[in-house]
């Protein structure tokens, strides 16, 4: 009986042995079977490493889809977690060389400028698109347009618009809409999308919510005017599935461009979280 004991009490640490060895094998699984990194073409889309258009490899994921669904005056609405904007106007060199692009997938609007043979981030607002997403077809549709770098959208006309009250249909009556600035953007068969503030609806940026157009928060609209827009400004706004562009991701890297938001396409929410709410 005593030997028994003895014999139980000296082997007694094999199952928490056995444990640990489990738990070990279980990690360097999780570890090896990891997404491996995915790659940028010339165009942001995602692609495989040994594509034979694989340019850059992309930036990591942040976890989980990133956007959350609301109720907003009645209506269905997304919303991703708010980051802190950047704006460095002492970095400029020329504004006339200034240019925008935007990210529908991550919720950002983004300054750049080509300084030589390099370019430079000089700012970054977070902005709400449309409720729903894909190419806008026709007025009403919901929908912010879309483009590449090879055919970009421009500023046409910047505007005071404080005064510009919109009927949303949300019960709120005729508003105050558009914060200080409106900037009309040049994009073919629709004369009406531009970027504006977000008054009465600053709690829709960053997310979807707008019927086409690019919402700021008032005073990012207000930096964007004093310091980096102007009329005939390229403007470049990525399609949903687009990532970062390679310059980006250079850009992005050599400042040491730290982000909240860099969503896995995949991962998005789609249309039908917010069918009912489709405008007529």
């Amino acid at each position: 009986m005593e030997f028994k004991n003895m014999i139980k009490k000296r082997f007694s640490w094999l199952p928490c042995l056995m444990m640990v060895a489990l738990v070990a094998c279980t990690g360097q699984s999780a570890k090896q079977g990891s997404k491996a990194p995915q790659y940028v073409d010339k165009e942001g889309n995602l692609v495989e490493k040994d594509s034979p258009n694989a340019v850059e490899e992309a930036l990591p994921f942040t976890e989980g889809t990133g956007e959350k669904i609301f109720e907003e005056h009645g209506m269905q609405t997304i919303r991703a977690e708010k980051d802190e904007a950047i704006s460095h106007p002492e970095k400029m060199v020329n504004r006339d060389s200034c240019f925008i692009v935007m990210s529908k997938k991550d919720y950002y609007l983004y300054v750049y400028e080509s300084q030589g043979q390099d370019t430079m981030m000089l700012a970054r607002y977070d902005c709400c698109f449309s409720l729903k997403k894909g190419q806008k077809e026709k007025s009403g549709d919901m929908r912010t347009p879309h483009c590449s770098m090879e055919s970009p959208f421009f500023i046409t006309q910047i505007v005071d618009a404080s005064g510009w009250e919109h009927d949303f249909g949300d019960g709120r009556g005729s508003i105050l809409a558009y914060g200080h600035y409106f900037h009309r953007l040049q994009t073919p068969g629709h004369s009406g999308i531009g970027i504006h503030g977000s008054t009465n609806n600053a709690e829709s940026v960053p997310g979807r919510a707008s019927e086409g157009c690019i919402r700021l928060n008032d005073d990012d609209i207000i930096d964007l005017e004093e310091n980096y827009s102007h009329v005939g400004m390229k403007v470049v706004i990525k399609a949903e599935e687009v990532d970062d562009l390679p310059f980006e991701i250079h850009a992005m890297k050599k400042q040491k461009v730290e982000r909240k938001r860099h969503l896995d396409p995949a991962m998005a929410v789609d249309n039908s979280a917010v069918e009912p709410a489709e405008k007529e």
